[in-house]
């Protein structure tokens, strides 16, 4: 029953949090308990505690005689996260470039398909989930998944953050495919300097396009005193 229990409620926080994650529910919106029990289908308890942990996470704010309201996205714990990944991702790619097999390129061709196949449906979420997997595979080659794993509680507003950027019409897709192709053919080449300067330079983008995220979405973003 413990485990049972224990299930229950990693459940609900996976559910949860990608539902924050993916803006299903949009930063600053007030939920109840009631509403997130409905939409993902899980007793009260599992649910509660699932949001003492995303309160834990910074994803959840609780006012006082006001409500449980999603966080906004914090563009400051964004920026930092992005320093910590970028700094740690360009050495995990030049490493890759030593390490890659003919079936670790195999991989990256298969993603790479798959990429292409969600831009060409203009899938949010397909397209998301296949630049994960992009990522992600430069930390398995070096056997760092540890660290990807470890960067996800880092990178909880950086997310946030990537996940609006793929909904700005004017910010396009094609870009990130083709920095994705540049960085892919510099590690399959061996070409170690090349492959770190194109996987810093690719990671330095939200840098130059958080002014266009702050314009459409005002709203979504903590003001921090500066």
């Amino acid at each position: 029953m413990q485990n049972s229990a224990s299930n229950l409620q990693t459940q609900a926080y996976q559910q949860i949090k990608n539902n924050i994650l993916r803006a299903n529910y949009e930063p600053g919106q007030k939920i109840s308990e009631k509403d997130i029990e409905a939409d993902v289908g899980i007793g009260r308890t599992p649910v509660r505690e699932a949001l003492i942990h995303l309160r834990h996470d910074g994803l959840i704010d609780v006012i006082p005689q006001s409500g449980t309201f999603i966080s906004l996205i914090d563009l400051h714990a964004a920026v930092a996260a992005r320093f910590v990944r970028e700094n740690i991702e360009s050495k995990v790619v030049m490493e890759a470039s030593n390490r890659i097999s003919d079936e670790d390129a195999l991989d990256f061709t298969e993603i790479m398909q798959q990429q292409k196949q969600q831009i060409k449906q203009q899938n949010v979420a397909g397209f998301f989930d296949t630049d994960e997997a992009f990522h992600r595979k430069f930390y398995e080659i070096t056997d760092k998944r540890i660290v990807w794993d470890w960067l996800q509680s880092v990178n909880i507003h950086l997310n946030r953050f990537r996940w609006l950027r793929l909904k700005v019409a004017q910010l396009d897709w094609n870009m990130l495919e083709d920095q994705h192709t540049a960085i892919l053919n510099a590690v399959k080449n061996h070409d170690i300097d090349e492959a770190g300067f194109l996987a810093s330079r690719h990671l330095h983008l939200m840098l130059e396009e958080q002014q266009t995220l702050l314009d459409t979405f005002p709203e979504y973003f903590k003001q921090n005193e500066k």
